[in-house]
């Protein structure tokens, strides 16, 4: 398997157009899209949901429970 890497815009219906560097046979490809972390965050904030197993039985997310609990600084030498 080979990899290459090929910066791509999404456009306004959620579409990304790309057209290979090198002409290659038709065939599958396996497509892996990465978001900039700065720009992936725009917008509302994800909202967390149990999975819909949990949810059926009544669990609720109370909060950001995927946040970590004390930060860097709070952990201080133990962080490391």
């Amino acid at each position: 398997m080979q990899a290459i890497e090929i910066e791509a815009q999404i456009d306004e219906n959620g579409e990304i157009h790309i057209k290979l560097p090198q002409r290659r046979p038709p065939g599958p490809a396996r497509v892996i899209v990465l978001f900039d972390t700065d720009q992936a965050g725009r917008g509302e904030p994800t909202k967390h949901r149990p999975s819909p197993r949990l949810a059926r039985k009544g669990a609720r997310l109370h909060g950001d429970d995927i946040a970590p609990a004390f930060s860097q600084e709070e952990w201080g030498e133990l962080y490391q």
